[in-house]
């Protein structure tokens, strides 16, 4: 079914291109000429679990943290990531990962694009140059991604970034003919990130005791994303009434189009509300933009987010705030996918806007990281860990796992424990010391048995004591005008009873 599904996924993103993949030479032609160096230039890497060896500059560092998801390699000319794709069909992976910079909607310039034979193996080569970004250090716009076809289902990826193309024509070649297979062997290794020895800007008294209410907190709570609050209160009322509940915490969304958030954050804190407030850098009225990572790391929005992080600064209370949240889903313009296969961008623009909001004094935040619990395209290149800031710029991890149900071709019905039970598990290995919330997650009623669906969320949400906040997305995702995810709590009175009952856990 997700073999079916990454096609599927393929060809519908490249209808909407409106234009083709552009296919490699016809004709094999050689792989860039191996320069000979002195063989004292090069040291070796073996990695067992990934099962590979290679060989590799002496000026570079091998960093191996996530080496469960990559192996990194880096000098302060160039960085080389090496994935592994044991699940997907070479031709598949390799045309779904670069179809947005072959079709043009990733705006890039292709150097090379064209496939070879290499010891005996089928090598595909797509070299291409990314704007260049002011706001980072140091900048590498030049890259070149290499799949190398061991069998059907067993790829490798060396994804290559310098400062200049001449750095990766002299560093290419060798590495790739270098480059070998290994039998894969030996346990995965256990991820541990890097802990930060404090925060990197300083917090107020009360956002602090805020962060320590939800790091320590025995109560779990619940939140609610309400489309027409703050703007029109009266559904939010209506639903609160219903249910004898009060949501504490609201989900509000921000774009480039949205306006300045004072007035709705002023808005929610009257009625004794925590905004959850998140920014998706794009313009939603505007078409969307597939550059939006390139211009505001180029520092084409700077205006704009100093206004917004002023605004922020000026409301004064505490908030949680997420940036550019599911960065880890293809659907999202800001993901990876968009932008030269490389989530360390996103890392650049979180850290850059955090630098924003520290020098505009917006010292009331809680930063919220939040990507999808499932990463697509499903490829190691993709995995949410490599959009992780670090922990100097993270305050809190959220957590998102919807039911989506089967209304779309290739979806299948999700119960709450398959998706937060793994879920859970892993953020609670991985984070042991950062408070997690749900920022929000629901349940479709196409597929399957809603009702059920809430009873088996109230009564297992306690099974995960850390989780201190739980925030219920109430609305739909459309179909045109058809709702296709239809996420409403109320949407029946049977579903509504059934998160009321459930309540009684949580009062």
């Amino acid at each position: 079914m997700l073999k079916l599904l990454l096609v599927l996924l393929m060809l519908v993103s490249l209808l909407f291109a409106g234009c083709t993949v552009q296919k490699p030479s016809e004709v094999e032609v050689p792989l860039l000429p191996v320069t000979p160096t002195a063989s004292n230039y090069y040291q070796i890497l073996n990695n067992e679990h990934a099962g590979f060896t290679l060989k590799y500059p002496t000026e570079m560092q091998a960093d191996q943290s996530l080496s469960a998801v990559r192996t990194l390699l880096r000098s302060e000319r160039a960085e080389v990531e090496i994935f592994v794709e044991r699940k997907t069909p070479a031709m598949t992976y390799i045309n779904y990962s670069n179809a947005p910079i072959l079709s043009g909607r990733d705006k890039v310039q292709v150097i090379r694009h064209t496939k070879g034979i290499q010891h005996g193996r089928a090598v595909h080569e797509l070299w291409w140059q990314r704007p260049a970004l002011s706001k980072v250090t140091p900048d590498m716009p030049f890259y070149a991604s290499i799949d190398i076809i061991i069998e059907r289902n067993l790829t490798y990826t060396l994804l290559f970034k310098a400062k200049t193309l001449t750095e990766l024509q002299r560093i290419v070649p060798a590495m790739v003919h270098y480059f070998m297979p290994l039998p894969a062997r030996g346990d995965a290794p256990t991820v541990v990130l890097p802990r930060a020895a404090g925060r990197a800007a300083s917090l107020t008294t009360e956002a602090e005791a805020l962060l320590k209410k939800l790091a320590t907190t025995s109560r779990q709570t619940w939140g609610l994303f309400e489309p027409s609050f703050p703007g029109d209160p009266t559904d939010l009322h209506r639903l609160e009434d219903k249910l004898d509940y009060f949501f504490e915490y609201i989900l509000l969304y921000s774009d480039f189009t949205s306006g300045m958030p004072g007035k709705r954050l002023a808005h929610t804190a009257k009625e004794g509300r925590i905004p959850v407030l998140t920014l998706q850098t794009f313009s939603p009225q505007l078409g969307v933009t597939y550059s939006l990572t390139y211009n505001l790391l180029s520092g084409k929005h700077d205006e704009w987010l100093r206004q917004y992080a002023r605004d922020v600064a000026e409301f004064g209370r505490p908030l949680l705030f997420r940036f550019n949240n599911e960065m880890n889903g293809d659907w999202c313009a800001y993901s990876a996918y968009w932008s030269s296969k490389d989530a360390s961008l996103y890392v650049d623009s979180y850290r850059y806007l955090y630098r924003i909001f520290a020098e505009e004094g917006a010292d009331n935040v809680l930063w919220v990281w939040n990507p999808h619990d499932g990463s697509y395209p499903p490829f190691a290149w993709n995995d949410k860990l490599l959009y992780y800031p670090g922990d100097a710029y993270v305050d809190i991890v959220g957590l998102t796992g919807y039911n989506a149900g089967t209304y779309y071709p290739g979806e299948e019905w999700r119960g709450f424990r398959e998706i937060y039970d793994p879920l859970y598990a892993s953020y609670d290995a991985l984070f042991p010391h950062k408070p997690l919330i749900i920022t929000e997650f629901a349940s479709n009623s196409v597929g399957g048995d809603k009702v059920a669906w809430i009873k088996e969320a109230m009564e297992n949400l306690p099974r995960y004591p850390r989780i201190s906040v739980a925030i219920w997305w109430n609305h739909a995702d459309f179909h045109g005008i058809i709702p296709a995810r239809r996420y409403w709590l109320d949407e029946t009175p049977e579903t509504l009873a059934a998160f009321k009952d459930g309540l009684r856990n949580f009062r």
